[in-house]
């Protein structure tokens, strides 16, 4: 199967793409160069709508599946995220996955599943997180009406907490997190159910 990943994480893209590589040809849109010789790749900066032409130009055939995976986060207090980091944080969680989606479904590319790698940050009361769990508020209705829209594609959105990896090593304050923790293994399993479509949930909280 052909499966296309956005990624602006490194830490779930490259678990996610070694565990799926053997089974599956992989298409990696990100906005650096990259020389790994097993993967397609496809460059777009998130923060750049011209780069969607480079995409519809490079997809020569139709993907199976569309892992959404685009995350951009400031955890601060609010008053000290200044204009800039909102702008990136709404243009990449929120925009980039929207104009994708359009692109691929406008011109048929997308066979059977979207995926979208969410957080359970958007239903959370969480100190700190105002405009990361806003881009995850708006999103999950986009997905929720893409479901509504295109019933002959299977959607689903995968919401797991803080994930055990260094997801905050860069905070400029305390992050206190109240909740189970998950490991990238619990993500692949969702994944690979998915992929076997053995899991039919539309939301599925980790």
């Amino acid at each position: 199967m052909k499966i296309l990943i956005t990624w602006t994480t490194s830490w779930i893209w490259n678990y996610l793409a070694q565990n799926l590589k053997n089974e599956n040809k992989i298409i990696w849109v990100w906005r650096s160069e990259n020389n790994i010789d097993w993967i397609n790749f496809i460059r777009w900066d998130l923060q750049n709508e011209s780069f969607l032409e480079q995409i519809d130009k490079s997809l020569t055939e139709n993907i199976d599946y569309l892992i959404v995976n685009s995350w951009v986060w400031y955890f601060d207090k609010f008053e000290n995220i200044d204009s800039f980091k909102h702008k990136e944080i709404i243009n990449t969680n929120l925009l980039s996955p929207i104009l994708l989606t359009n692109l691929l479904l406008k011109s048929k590319k997308i066979n059977k599943w979207i995926i979208f790698m969410w957080s359970i940050a958007w239903k959370k009361s969480l100190k700190f997180w105002v405009s990361y769990s806003a881009s995850k508020f708006w999103l999950r209705g986009f997905a929720m009406q893409l479901k509504n829209e295109f019933t002959k594609l299977r959607i689903h959105l995968i919401n797991p907490n803080i994930i055990k990896t260094n997801f905050h090593k860069d905070n400029k304050v305390e992050i206190v997190w109240k909740y189970k923790e998950n490991s990238l293994e619990e993500v692949l399993y969702v994944i690979k159910k998915i992929l076997r479509g053995e899991e039919q949930r539309f939301e599925i909280d980790l």
